[in-house]
């Protein structure tokens, strides 16, 4: 699922090259969400006369704006719906020394930002995904040409029928490419997709900055290919021997590309349990705790990739964010690989 506000905090720091530079500000956040304005917040770093904010957009070199000895900044813009446009935002502390390292990064995606966030303190932000307020996407989905279907999903997801261009790899285009659908959007787990004829179905995952390739189990259904996605990407029908006649999981099998939250267990083990080729995916902003499962909170962290995890206890698991170890909650992550039990 892709969420409508990513908040990711980074807490790198550059080490100082003067004994007299401040330390880089700590615990970067959001305090406050409006129709077309963020809040961001920061702790004081001690030696610090000032402090600088960057808005950095599609990457470019950023643009340092010096607020003065303040711990806020208020961003807005205009008619944030009509653009779908990310921008990140740092922070450093300065003196007449010189500046510190960024204390902090937080991306924006201004067309989807939600309703404010509600004070408590679960592992799970309330404001993660609010339904959209505004005119509904239309529903490609419903009109794709024959031969595909596509069924169990919500709305706001999207998809078109793609061609050799549009899966743009030579080594999958080259084992016998008959069809191909990218899904994006709103997709949320258990997606079917069915082709209306025989092969093999491979998944070109957006997660992955180039797409990483999978092969996904299929099955016959109605004497077509289907078979079940649970995130953005592309569905490649390829050349090859026909599924076995099969109906599809009451519940998405887990693998390489089909996951899904764990159940909640009414007690999670205490215990240590070192883990060996397990990754774990955020699909909610969860926080990131110096220990679980009431430990200090680093930061709250919207990263939509999966993450190596070495440890897990009281179920939640210990992966490694923005130069640093912590915890994030099990219940909000979907898992693939030994993830203990």
């Amino acid at each position: 699922m892709r969420c409508c506000i990513l908040a990711s905090i980074s807490l790198f720091a550059l080490s100082p090259q003067a004994q007299n530079v401040p330390p880089a500000p700590t615990n970067f956040r959001i305090s406050r969400i409006t129709h077309n304005s963020i809040t961001l917040r920061w702790d004081p770093s001690p030696g610090a006369t000032s402090y600088e904010v960057a808005r950095n957009v599609f990457s470019f070199d950023p643009f340092w704006l010096n607020l003065g000895n303040v711990a806020r900044y208020t961003a807005t813009i205009t008619q944030p719906r009509q653009t779908g446009r990310y921008e990140d935002f740092t922070v450093r502390a300065r003196n007449s020394s010189g500046h510190s390292g960024t204390g902090g990064q937080i991306s924006v995606l201004w067309s989807e930002i939600p309703a404010p966030p509600a004070q408590d303190d679960s592992d799970h932000e309330p404001y993660v995904y609010v339904p959209p307020k505004h005119t509904p996407i239309p529903d490609t989905l419903n009109h794709l040409p024959a031969g595909i279907q596509v069924s169990n999903w919500r709305d706001g997801a999207q998809g078109r029928r793609v061609g050799a261009a549009g899966v743009g790899r030579a080594d999958v285009i080259e084992q016998g490419l008959l069809d191909a659908v990218d899904i994006w959007s709103n997709v949320t787990p258990g997606v079917e997709v069915c082709f209306n004829q025989p092969g093999r179905v491979v998944f070109l995952d957006a997660a992955y900055a180039p797409r990483k390739l999978f092969d996904l189990p299929a099955y016959q259904r109605d004497g077509m290919t289907c078979t079940t996605i649970n995130s953005a990407g592309t569905v490649v029908l390829l050349r090859g021997e026909s599924p076995p006649p099969q109906q599809p999981p009451s519940q998405p099998q887990q693998s390489q590309t089909q996951h899904s939250p764990p159940a909640l267990a009414t007690a999670e083990p205490h215990e240590t349990q070192s883990l060996s080729g397990c990754e774990v995916r955020p699909w909610a902003n969860v926080k990131f705790r110096q220990s679980p499962p009431g430990g200090e909170i680093i930061g709250v962290t919207a990263i939509r990739k999966w993450l190596p995890a070495s440890e897990k206890r009281y179920g939640y698991f210990k992966v490694r964010l923005w130069g640093r170890e912590g915890w994030i909650s099990g219940r909000f992550v979907y898992t693939r690989g030994d993830c203990g039990a």
